[in-house]
């Protein structure tokens, strides 16, 4: 059996990809078609979206440095890569603070409401 996988795995790569496409594909159509049907999460979802790219575009140009020390190079790290990679950080601790935040004050809220 380990013998046709490795013959295979480029088949299996492919295949995998074509179905992860159609799996995408799929997700947006349906949540534009729902988007369309109902105005009022439409508003939602543009607003979370918006915000996500507010936080990613904040991540990157502001937050994200170029700078590659001289023991990275040797790795093949660029301007560009460290800049990527500084902004998938910068993502996680802002989105990671903000999930945290909203659970800390939604449950200090539904202690007072009570």
């Amino acid at each position: 059996m380990g013998e046709f996988i490795e013959n295979n795995l480029d088949v299996f790569y492919w295949l995998t990809i074509v179905m992860l496409s159609i799996a995408a594909i799929v997700i947006i159509v349906f949540s534009v078609i729902q988007m369309v049907n109902n105005k009022k999460a439409a508003t939602k979802t543009l607003l979370t979206v918006g915000g996500l790219l507010l936080v990613l575009g904040l991540s990157y140009y502001v937050l994200s440095s170029d700078e590659v020390l001289s023991s990275y190079q040797k790795y093949g790290i660029d301007n560009i890569t460290s800049k990527i990679v500084g902004m998938g950080i910068w993502s996680f601790y802002i989105l990671s603070s903000i999930a945290v935040g909203s659970i800390i004050i939604s449950e200090i809220s539904n202690k007072f409401s009570r």
